[in-house]
């Protein structure tokens, strides 16, 4: 992409030798993604640490790996936020300190503050690292936040392209990861096949491994046994490759739905979903302001229409973008 349409805040990153036009992408609606992650650019210019809220230092690349900046229109110039892409990490078993293991993608409608991440790069002070950890932690995980109107406008409209654009990376970042061709399932998959095989899953719970039964059968090949996803060319991926990938690491089974999933938390965002639930001990709204595609989150789901592949949510994504039929 040519730098010289990319959002302010991402050239000034070019500028500073933190990206290269390359590491920049966008949509033909606006939206635009770096695809270098937090890690990479705090590393990338000598910053590999940073203290905690108790000032204990931790490595950037254990916490801020996963975490990538996007940015949509906002009237004349952008908003920006950050999105997760997760693999399978284990560093807890391995007594490493770290963010979470359990691999997905998070969308955050929560304005990202640049000025902090510029101060930083400019001045790595351990106040400035500190600040700069406190408002990535503030956008990626704090409660009580707000959304901002454009991001939620953005990602509520079916037509928007940028989920399409994350789903999509996702599935190409991890079969970066493959080895020898294969890669294995997460633990969060592999658990939910284990209720299957022992009796005990629920109709819910048999949706994943059942889709991908159907999926071999229509790739006509094993493209995921429930041990391994197996890939005849990691770098070229085939529909079927794509859809093991999103199953098994989103709980999604198509990008519209993965779209859609987006799309649900997008139109929760609303006053009287701020309202505490007191069996959940949060809001809808506290749920909804990040979407957070994953095996295993259930906080907003419900009966989650973008699981159901003939839903209105579904139906409308695959209208709004036909290439996905």
């Amino acid at each position: 992409m040519d730098s010289k349409t990319a959002p302010s805040f991402f050239r000034e990153l070019a500028a500073r030798g933190c990206l290269t036009e390359g590491d920049m992408a966008r949509t033909g609606d606006g939206f635009h993604a770096v695809t270098r992650s937090l890690a990479d650019i705090l590393i990338g210019s000598g910053i590999p640490t940073f203290p905690n809220d108790r000032d204990a230092e931790r490595e950037c690349g254990r916490f801020f790996d996963d975490w990538y900046l996007y940015a949509v229109p906002d009237g004349p110039g952008y908003v920006y936020s950050l999105f997760k892409m997760r693999e399978q990490e284990h560093d807890a078993e391995n007594g490493i300190i770290g963010d979470g293991d359990t691999p997905g993608v998070t969308v955050s409608f929560i304005a990202f503050g640049t000025g902090v991440l510029a101060r930083c790069l400019d001045d790595p002070s351990f106040a400035n690292r500190k600040a700069l950890n406190r408002e990535i932690n503030r956008v990626v995980s704090v409660r009580g936040q707000r959304h901002h109107p454009a991001l939620k406008a953005y990602f509520a409209d079916s037509k928007s392209e940028g989920a399409y654009w994350i789903g999509e990376q996702y599935v190409r970042f991890l079969a970066g990861l493959a080895r020898d061709g294969c890669l294995s399932v997460p633990e969060a998959y592999e658990a939910l096949y284990q209720e299957l095989r022992s009796g005990r899953a629920s109709r819910s719970q048999r949706r994943l491994p059942d889709f991908l039964d159907a999926n071999n059968a229509a790739a006509g090949y094993p493209v995921c046994d429930h041990t391994v996803i197996r890939f005849r060319d990691p770098k070229n991926l085939s529909e079927f490759e794509k859809y093991a990938l999103l199953a098994t690491h989103t709980g999604d089974v198509s990008f519209p739905a993965f779209a859609a999933e987006v799309q649900y938390h997008a139109r929760f965002l609303v006053w009287y979903a701020r309202v505490p639930i007191p069996f959940l001990g949060r809001s809808v709204y506290d749920s909804a302001i990040r979407a957070d595609m994953t095996i295993g989150d259930t906080e907003l789901e419900g009966p989650a229409p973008f699981h159901k592949e003939n839903s209105r949510w579904v139906r409308r994504q695959r209208e709004c973008h036909p290439e996905y039929r």
